[in-house]
């Protein structure tokens, strides 16, 4: 009697995707490392004009970082936007060389003196350090879990589970902040389940891109439908 005919190897992957949505907070990590950075380097005493000049220099960076995790927050940087904002920087840039007043205006940016001490850097450090623990002990507790047949919604600390189906799923991928994409490759998930009267928003995923491949690789493109949306798809 002949050898039955082995059965096909199964393709090796993952039999889950872990799916975690973050607060906003999370884009101030540059603010947070120029923290660190400027408490490892600032002068203790200020005894020397070196000291001094070498602090302001630390200031205006952090002061520079700071205002632009700001900005980040604040607005959303669409497409279009961000197409204008950097013609209008461009721009601006000519005008104020040929105007004369460009020069100026670095004079004044530059001779801001925004001197910290060290424990300012590090109190600052310190709070973000705590607050950033925190939101990784949170999303170890409220994160959501696509699995091939269901999707398990994982929250409160006592373990509670919220299931919903994956069959007819339909997920839409959102990016409509480039600034925040390009910090951390973030966006928004929409996941659309069958029998579900509102649509399960997941905003700020970091490494929107491959978690949505991997969902795509999970459920099978018969499965699930897959929706891309735009970079900067509309204005607010």
């Amino acid at each position: 009697m002949p050898d039955p005919t082995p059965a096909p190897a199964r393709e090796k992957g993952a039999s889950f995707v872990i799916v975690r949505s973050y607060p906003k907070i999370v884009y101030l990590y540059l603010t947070w490392l120029a923290s660190i950075v400027c408490w490892l380097l600032q002068p203790t005493q200020f005894d020397a004009a070196e000291n001094i000049g070498r602090s302001a220099t630390l200031g205006q960076i952090w002061l520079g970082l700071f205002t632009l995790n700001l900005l980040v927050i604040a607005f959303d940087f669409s497409r279009i936007r961000s197409v204008a904002l950097v013609f209008f920087l461009i721009a601006f840039v000519f005008v104020g060389r040929d105007f004369g007043f460009l020069g100026d205006l670095l004079a004044f940016l530059k001779g801001i003196e925004a001197v910290m001490s060290k424990h300012f850097y590090l109190t600052v450090a310190t709070v973000f350090s705590i607050i950033y623990l925190l939101v990784f002990i949170n999303t170890r507790f409220s994160y959501w879990e696509i699995q091939p047949n269901e999707i398990l919604h994982h929250h409160g600390f006592l373990g509670d589970v919220h299931r919903y189906p994956t069959r007819g799923l339909r997920l839409k991928k959102e990016i409509t902040d480039v600034l925040e994409h390009i910090l951390l490759r973030s966006g928004t998930l929409v996941m659309m389940p069958v029998g579900v009267e509102r649509p399960i928003v997941l905003e700020n995923v970091i490494g929107l891109n491959k978690v949505e491949d991997k969902i795509q690789r999970l459920l099978g493109t018969t499965k699930v439908r897959i929706d891309d949306g735009a970079i900067g798809s509309h204005d607010s």
